[in-house]
């Protein structure tokens, strides 16, 4: 090894080492989102697969339960691993097609996106699994297609890779027909090799649980994800979609990845041409169900914008001096304004300090239910119900049963009434007649009226009911109304 690939292979240890530990210092502060309390709760519960997603990132969890974990936070440990993974393939990538440090800087704008920071590798949340088994399934398979290496060890890590990806999210059903052909286009001859089909015998494992799980519930995960698209246009929508995605990777990125098309416009290279291929379908296809639904969300494509940071990161690379250095201060301010954004948003989660000297109600813009303080709203629950009650609580949907069983420790068992229950409905949690009924609501959510009518048509009858304050700082923000409902 030369000095400078010596140096080098320190700097990236280096460099992953500072991604480790910033988010280890953030992980006992950051509050867990409701899609972490979800897994963290139904993951107590060994399952095939699951309702929402694909069972991997609830197997982790699971074991985790299984070794007694007892900080809900210690959970997203696996995640900030996966994530730190996933900047090694995309500085692998960068640095195969391009050089070392292309794939530096690659890493850097994985780790500085906020999706990626977040979602890609910090949260309990499939996300961190899909990336870093996508860019290493891509990884190998350029090795492969372009690097001329028909080692069986690198077929063996494709297929477990993309069985990774089958086992972690449905979007990777679209990466690996299109990584298959892709094989067809660039290397055909593969279909000739008896690793070729080694690989895909390994990446076929990965879908089994998933299938045979959805046979035995009447394919539940696939017609829920269908619903997911209510085909009504909106203009709004649309715009609004396009900007979150810009904000999820950070503008200036998305300027790179721009730029990186026009650069490859003029210059074609066989390896940017698989890499757009690659992102292609997964960028299209959930653009347009994203724009054609108004329930939908954009991070469903930041799979698809993953595979072209090392394109973006290769421009900024050859950007001329002057230009670059302007364009990094750009980019510096970029990352300072979102992120102090983002702790803001955090903070006034637990404060409400930008809101406070209202003399008025509440605005309605001022939504933080997300990021409410579950540990309060179950302090004020356990010294208002007995033993017994405490026993048979419920809530009107699956977040709301989430947060509340993390809260409370997994102490007692949190149920679900009604239709919203995604995977709860499996599980049966509550088996009595007598349920104490939770429900939390904001003071400036306008859907505020009497649920009488809602419980009574679940087939509920109200015996009591205690309304309490849900304050936010010092302030009432919201209600926590205590229902004591038995069947009819």
């Amino acid at each position: 090894m030369t000095a400078r690939a010596y140096s080098q292979n320190h700097y990236l240890i280096f460099l992953l080492s500072v991604f480790i530990f910033t988010k280890l210092a953030l992980i006992k502060h950051t509050p867990l989102i409701n899609d972490e309390t979800y897994t963290l709760t139904i993951g107590r519960y060994f399952s095939l697969s699951y309702f929402d997603h694909p069972p991997l990132m609830t197997w982790i969890s699971y074991l985790f339960h299984f070794f007694d974990a007892r900080e809900a936070y210690t959970f997203r440990i696996p995640h900030i691993i996966f994530g730190t993974l996933t900047s090694v393939f995309l500085y692998k990538i960068g640095s195969l097609i391009y050089s070392r440090q292309t794939g530096f800087i690659a890493a850097i704008l994985y780790f500085i996106s906020p999706f990626f920071f977040f979602s890609g590798g910090f949260f309990v949340v499939p996300d961190g699994l899909l990336n870093f088994s996508v860019a290493g399934a891509t990884y190998i398979a350029i090795k492969i297609i372009f690097g001329n290496e028909n080692k069986s060890y690198l077929w063996f890590v494709l297929g477990l890779s993309l069985a990774i990806a089958f086992l972690s999210k449905y979007q990777s059903y679209v990466f690996a027909l299109t990584l298959f052909i892709a094989f067809i286009i660039w290397k055909k001859e593969a279909f000739l090799d008896r690793n070729f089909y080694i690989g895909f015998i390994i990446s076929v494992c990965g879908l089994l649980p998933v299938i045979i799980w959805n046979i035995e519930n009447n394919f539940d995960s696939f017609d829920f994800h269908k619903t997911r698209s209510s085909f009504i246009f909106d203009v709004f929508h649309v715009l609004n979609s396009i900007f979150l995605q810009s904000l999820l990777l950070l503008p200036t990125t998305a300027i790179l990845i721009c730029i990186s098309f026009v650069n490859y416009i003029n210059d074609q290279k066989s390896e940017e041409s698989f890499l757009i291929f690659l992102s292609f379908p997964t960028i299209f296809i959930f653009n347009f169900f994203m724009m054609a639904s108004e329930n939908s969300f954009a991070h469903w494509s930041m799979m698809g914008w993953m595979l072209l940071i090392p394109m973006a990161s290769n421009t900024l690379h050859l950007f001329k001096s002057s230009l670059k250095k302007k364009f990094l201060i750009l980019k510096a301010l970029n990352v300072f304004l979102i992120f102090s954004l983002i702790l803001a948003i955090s903070l006034h989660a637990r404060t409400g300090f930008l809101t406070n000297s209202y003399s008025r109600q509440t605005p309605e813009w001022d939504n933080t239910r997300e990021l409410l303080n579950w540990k309060y709203i179950a302090e004020t629950i356990t010294d208002n119900l007995k033993e017994t009650e405490m026993k048979s609580i419920v809530t009107l949907n699956w977040y709301d049963s989430g947060q509340l069983s993390v809260a409370l420790n997994h102490k007692y068992n949190v149920g679900v009434i009604g239709p919203n229950n995604n995977h709860f409905k499996y599980i049966n949690l509550n088996s009595g007649k007598s349920f104490t009924l939770v429900v939390v609501r904001l003071l400036n959510n306008k859907d505020h009226g009497d649920l009488t009518d809602s419980i009574q048509s679940l087939g509920y009858k109200i015996r009591k009911l205690n309304i309490l304050p849900l304050f936010r700082g010092t302030k009432n923000y919201g209600t926590i109304s205590l229902f004591f409902i038995e069947k009819n």
